[in-house]
């Protein structure tokens, strides 16, 4: 008795033996492109200085911003604390992942020394943030004026008050306050710019997640 069995070749296997290289390039490629794909549109963050045509001529900052954007943008100004930096605050607070994950506009203003000075609600500290709104807008990207927050921590915080409730024309939509303090930051000014207060010591993503969750649905009082 004869047994046997009839084997089937399967076409696919002679196709892919033929294809296989051209296959796993046209793969590569395309998981390239579609890298490439992703990060377009999300700018780096950069050392700026505001031009000899403002007040604030000078100054430095750091910034992350379209310079085209298809709609104006939300503008978040994140001030240091006294002793720190722009840069390791735009590190340490992750707000640069949150810019790109919401189509948001990031100014990092630097002290000089180190130091805010918050003596003077019309000095040079207050006017080199008014001059960073408008830097922003007409130099940088496109800002939708009604939506600029201001978020700082320790003596940042301070300065963001004092800018966002001294000021005779609303400039700021909202103020975010992080840290712990001896004495609470003040003024404040709800009526006209409400703050979020967020007493941590540190400032990490679940933070910058807080404030943007407070900030993003409140608009200038004009």
């Amino acid at each position: 008795m004869w047994f046997g069995c009839i084997v089937a070749s399967n076409p696919l296997a002679g196709w892919w033996g033929k294809n296989k290289r051209n296959v796993i390039i046209i793969g590569v490629v395309l998981v390239v492109v579609w890298w490439l794909a992703a990060g377009r549109g999300h700018p780096k963050v950069e050392k700026a200085t505001i031009p000899d045509s403002y007040p604030s001529a000078g100054r430095e900052l750091l910034v992350q911003a379209p310079s085209d954007p298809g709609d104006p943008l939300p503008l978040v100004i994140i001030l240091h604390d006294d002793n720190s930096d722009a840069k390791t605050l735009e590190e340490g607070s992750k707000v640069s992942s949150l810019a790109n994950r919401k189509d948001l506009a990031l100014a990092f203003p630097e002290a000089v020394a180190g130091t805010w000075r918050l003596d003077d609600p019309k000095g040079a500290d207050v006017q080199y943030l008014s001059d960073v709104v408008r830097y922003m807008d007409e130099k940088r990207s496109d800002i939708d004026l009604d939506r600029v927050y201001l978020w700082g921590m320790g003596e940042g915080a301070r300065l963001a008050l004092l800018a966002a409730c001294t000021s005779a024309t609303p400039i700021y939509a909202a103020v975010g306050v992080v840290g712990q303090f001896d004495t609470e930051p003040g003024p404040t000014c709800d009526n006209v710019t409400p703050h979020g207060r967020f007493a941590e010591t540190e400032w990490d993503k679940g933070v910058t997640d807080a404030l943007w969750k407070f900030s993003r649905d409140l608009h200038r009082t004009v």
